[in-house]
C-alpha cells in the first residue's frame, strides 16, 4: 500500500472516480486569480489581480469503489474581474466537510494609487490554509507596470521592463494578472486558472 495516483483537475466535475481500492486521499485546491485592472485614459496604472487562496486537506477511510469527489473550478477572470470559488465537496458514499477556496479579487481601474486586488480569503476547511497574496496598487503615469501576484501554484503577470501595452496574464494557477503599462486605456492581464490536486493512495 501507498501513493498510487495523482490527478491535475481543470475542469469541474460532479462525480470525480476514485480508484478502486484507495483509502486516503490529499486534496490541494488553488483557487483562480484576479485580473488587472483597466489603466485610465490619462494613463495612470490600474491596480493588479490578487492570487486565489490554497488549501491542502487530509481526506482517511475512503472507500474508492463508491466513494466520489464534486470538484467545482472557478473561472478564470478575465480584465478587470475577480476569481471565483474553487471547492472540492462529498459525492457518492463519501461523507466530509467541503473544501473552500474563494478567488482573487480584481484591480482597481486606473487612477494614483488605485488600489491592487484582495488575495483571497484565509480558508477555514483544509488542514493547511493560506490566504491569497494581494495585488499591488497602481501609479501615476510614467511608472513601470507592476507585476500580479504570486500563488502556490503559478507566478503573477508582468511587462518587460520599459515596454508599453496592456497588462501580461498570470502564469501557472491561481496567480493575479499583471498591471498594463499605458500609453491611453489599456486593460490589465488575466488572472490564472483555478486547479484542484487529487492525490490518491491505497
Amino acid at each position: 500500500s501507498g501513493f498510487s495516483k495523482w490527478t491535475p483537475v481543470t475542469a469541474s466535475d460532479s462525480t470525480f472516480d476514485l480508484q478502486s481500492g484507495t483509502t486516503k486521499v490529499i486534496l490541494e485546491v488553488q483557487a483562480s486569480g484576479g485580473a488587472g485592472g483597466t489603466s485610465d485614459v490619462s494613463g495612470n496604472n490600474a491596480g493588479s489581480g490578487g492570487a486565489g487562496a490554497y488549501a491542502k486537506k487530509l481526506l482517511t477511510g475512503m472507500t474508492g469503489a463508491t466513494d466520489k469527489l464534486d470538484i467545482t473550478i472557478g473561472a478564470v477572470a478575465a480584465a478587470a474581474a475577480s476569481g471565483t470559488v474553487t471547492s472540492v465537496a462529498q459525492a457518492g458514499t463519501a461523507s466530509f466537510t467541503t473544501v473552500t477556496c474563494t478567488g482573487g479579487a480584481g484591480g482597481a481601474a486606473g487612477a494614483v494609487e488605485a488600489e491592487g486586488g484582495a488575495g483571497g480569503v484565509i480558508p477555514t476547511t483544509g488542514d493547511l490554509n493560506i490566504a491569497g497574496q494581494n495585488g499591488l496598487p497602481g501609479a501615476s503615469f510614467g511608472y513601470a507596470a507592476g507585476p500580479g501576484s504570486n500563488s502556490m501554484f503559478g507566478f503573477g503577470g508582468i511587462r518587460k521592463e520599459g515596454s508599453l501595452g496592456v497588462g501580461q496574464a498570470a502564469t501557472g494557477y491561481g496567480s493575479g494578472g499583471g498591471q498594463a503599462r499605458p500609453s491611453g486605456s489599456m486593460a490589465g492581464g488575466a488572472g490564472g486558472a483555478a486547479i484542484v490536486i487529487v492525490w490518491e493512495y491505497k
